[in-house]
Parts: C-alpha cells; structure tokens; sequence
C-alpha cells in the first residue's frame, strides 16, 4: 500500500477540494491508502466514510504569508507539521501539501533531516514528462553559492535517473552561453560543475533551452527559477484565453495542459517524499499533485537519490 499524507488545509480553495480530490483518488487506485490533516471549521463537510481513507483534526493551521520565526517549529499540532511527522515516523510514505512553501521547507529539513550535510533541498518541476526535463530551483532557495547550486546539478541528475530512462544532462541557466556571460557566483559554478565526473554538464543554457534541447537538467537560484515558471504558466494560461473560441487553434495548448499528469513541485533533498503544489490549485491540479505523489513514494525517490549521492561520492 501507498501511504499518502494529505495536509488539507494549505489551499486558497479550503479543504474541500483535499477531500474531493483524495476521493477520487481512491476511486481509481485500490493500492492507496490517505490520511487527511485538517482544522474544522464551520459549513464544512467531511468526506463520507471510507476504509482507506482516515481524516486526524488538527487545532493550528500554518497561513500562507507567515514568516518563517523560531516559534513555527513549536507549532506541533498544526497540519503541516502533523503531516511531515507521520513521513518521518513511517506512517507515511509521501506527504502532499499545497502550503506555505517556506514553511514547508524549513519544517522538512527540521523533522525529517538532509541527505547530506551542507546539501540545501531544492523544488524540481517537471517541465516535460516524456522525455523527463526538469527545473532546479523554484524558490526554496533565494540567495544561493556557487556551491548550493551545485548541490541542485546533483538532485536535479538524480532525479531524472531515479524516475526514467534517460541520461541527465545539466545546463546552467545564464544570460548567455559564452563563457564571459553571467555574475560571479554563476560563473564559479560552472567551473566547478565542469571539473566533476558526475553529473553530466553540458554548460550554460538559455531561457530559450527550458522546453526542449539536449539539456534536461536547468540549474538556478530559487528567485530565478519561480520567475521563470510563474511566467511560463502565465504565457500558457494568457495564450489559452486569447485563443479560446477558435476552432482547433486551442487544441495544442490544450493537450500540452491537460496530458501532463503531475501537478506541483517536488521538493528532494530530505528524508522524505515530498509534493508541493500551487496554493491556487482547483481540484484538476489537487488530484494531480496527489498523482504525483504516489509516483514518487512507489520509486521510493528519496532513498534512490540518497543512494545515487553516496555513489556518486565514491
């Protein structure tokens, strides 16, 4: 059984939609097993009884716009803490929470841990599944050294090869390709990606290389990399409004939206399996994140990447 830990309360929508979406979750997968976080409140209906689905009331719930300050690691029975404690106790086997990102993170590495010392986690998002590109950081990380990012190149790579078939290859995203281009911090990170063995790098990559092209790792600091999707996603959601109503001119879009199963960010680097998705997601992208939670906890992602670190240290 797949084990999921659903904190219930870190959408803009409420928790009815984590109630709808771990309803049909179950519908469609008999090897799932969920357990809801929430805090009740009035005109809220619970989800009918279910033999695999459990729902744990919690008194304290972690806003969205709340600081990260040295009483949020007090707050136990909040349920995003409850959640990443089952993870950490083995009663879970992801967590799925569509929460305070900065809280999530810190909470994270505080109850579950880091792989290693001095590897900060990271948000990878999937650009594309088929074949499996993805984008390291997307802000859990905002000021970052040379030798975080490399720390990214590393997760990034392992991800990919944990998840699919393909060979990871890591492009740093500068202004440029030419070796002159980009600041200090970028161009020292490049020296060191390229004295490695492991992973692949393949240099510097542009904005226009995010999509397709031979590099299906692109590094970044956090502030750049949740700019950069949060246009992405704008671009798509504009050109969509825009074209709606003309006939066969939307089905494209369409089809790249709709067909891409995973929902959310991935955050790696911790002890645990870990789904992020948008505070704004409506229950299509809820029962996406959900989705890609169990694809990670049945590859067991974290031991895999933990795995492919200690190798890679040999």
């Amino acid at each position: 059984m797949i084990r999921v830990a659903l904190d219930a309360m870190g959408g803009d929508l409420g928790p009815r939609i984590a109630f709808d979406g771990a309803v049909n979750i179950l519908s469609r997968h008999q090897d799932v097993v969920i357990t809801i976080y929430y805090s009740p409140h009035s005109n809220l209906d619970l989800p009918a009884p279910h033999e695999r689905l459990s729902l744990i009331v919690c008194s304290d719930v972690i806003d969205g716009d709340e600081e990260i300050v040295l009483s949020l690691f007090r707050r136990r029975n909040s349920t995003l803490y409850q959640s990443l404690n089952a993870l950490a106790q083995k009663s879970s086997d992801v967590v799925v929470t569509l929460g305070n990102t900065g809280a999530m993170v810190a909470l994270a590495r505080h109850i579950l841990g880091v792989l290693r010392p001095k590897l900060y986690p990271a948000l990878i998002r999937e650009l594309y599944s088929n074949p499996l590109r993805c984008l390291v950081d997307l802000g859990a990380n905002v000021h970052c050294p040379p030798s975080m990012l490399v720390g990214f190149a590393e997760l990034g790579a392992a991800y990919v090869e944990a998840l699919s078939d393909e060979v990871p290859k890591v492009g740093l995203l500068n202004v440029g390709v030419e070796s002159s281009k980009g600041s200090v911090v970028i161009r020292e990170t490049d020296r060191l990606l390229s004295d490695r063995a492991w992973p692949p790098y393949l240099g510097y990559a542009e904005g226009t290389e995010l999509f397709e092209g031979e590099k299906n790792v692109i590094v970044c600091d956090g502030m750049v990399g949740n700019a950069v999707l949060k246009a992405s996603e704008g671009l798509l959601s504009f050109l969509m409004g825009k074209l709606k109503g003309l006939d066969g001119t939307l089905s494209l879009f369409e089809t790249f939206y709709q067909t891409e199963r995973r929902h959310g960010a991935c955050l790696v680097g911790v002890r645990g399996n870990l789904v992020k998705g948008h505070g704004c997601s409506d229950l299509a992208a809820m029962i996406g994140a959900i989705e890609y939670g169990i694809d990670i906890a049945r590859a067991d992602l974290y031991s895999a990447i933990e795995t492919r670190l200690c190798n890679s240290a040999l």
